[in-house]
């Protein structure tokens, strides 16, 4: 069963950050998810990080952003070394369009929003900064200590936001957007593409067009992904088959199998 952390210092709005050396408990040799975000910096890269089943490399002087509610397994090199933030959005009191980048990490899957961040020697100067300083802020105590933490994961946000040219896109405004965060709030009770038109005031062509236009799919394979990605979750925590078709809302078990093999290939006790 994969575990799933809770921390209560995110529960009262701290921001947490840890440094990584020497193995700790952040490098698990089982998948787990969190309730809260994960911001990795790593100034020395080695070994990798699997992020909802795909494999990312670790690079030197690269960021990692791990949501909540993605399975994700560390397996960081000996010699490799950074910190680690954890968080929740309410924590960082952001600006609102620091906010909606981290969010979509949430609401996106790793193939769409890249969790992975690399940057241009002109840029790797300026992270390398404010790894630095990171360092030195974590000497401080108190108040002082957590307004700079939460300025310098801003501004890193910032640096992750340039690299991947985020304001150019237009995500954060647009039809396709709104769906997907009303997916990730909603897609356990509902399950049609009308439902969800319904609710953006929109008709079911215009959806179907935005989401066809964004990803490649049509809206209700968007919305049977993101059923299957947590369908995935939830059996490789160990659910059978039947817990995980009744957590999704299926009314039907029989149903559920008969869904998850035709978008996988293979039925839910296969997988």
């Amino acid at each position: 069963m994969i575990p799933i952390h809770n921390s209560d210092k995110t529960k009262r709005k701290e921001v947490i950050v840890n440094k990584l050396s020497t193995l700790n408990d952040y490098d698990f040799s089982e998948p787990h998810r969190h309730d809260y975000f994960e911001f990795f910096y790593f100034v020395k890269g080695g070994g990798n990080h699997i992020i909802d089943f795909k494999e990312f490399e670790i690079h030197p002087n690269s960021i990692q952003v791990v949501a909540p509610g993605q399975v994700h397994q560390v397996n960081r090199e000996l010699d490799s070394r950074g910190f680690v933030c954890l968080f929740e959005l309410d924590a960082l009191e952001a600006m609102t369009e620091i906010n909606e980048f981290l969010f979509e990490h949430v609401c996106f899957d790793v193939e769409t929003i890249h969790p992975v961040y690399t940057f241009s020697k002109h840029q790797t100067a300026i992270v390398e900064a404010l790894g630095k300083r990171m360092e030195e802020t974590l000497e401080m105590e108190g108040m002082r200590r957590q307004l700079g933490i939460r300025a310098l994961i801003q501004s890193l946000c910032v640096e992750c936001m340039q690299q991947s040219d985020w304001k150019s896109n237009g995500r954060e405004h647009d039809d396709y957007a709104a769906f997907r965060k009303l997916l990730f709030a909603n897609f356990r009770e509902l399950k049609k593409v009308k439902e969800y038109a319904e609710k953006l005031c929109v008709t079911e062509k215009s959806l179907n067009e935005q989401v066809k236009k964004h990803s490649g799919k049509s809206a209700s394979q968007v919305i049977y992904d993101q059923i299957i990605l947590e369908a995935k979750r939830l059996l490789l925590m160990g659910m059978s088959a039947k817990e995980t078709a009744y957590d999704l809302q299926f009314d039907d078990p029989a149903h559920f199998s008969k869904f998850f093999k035709k978008n996988t290939g293979v039925s839910p006790s296969e997988f």
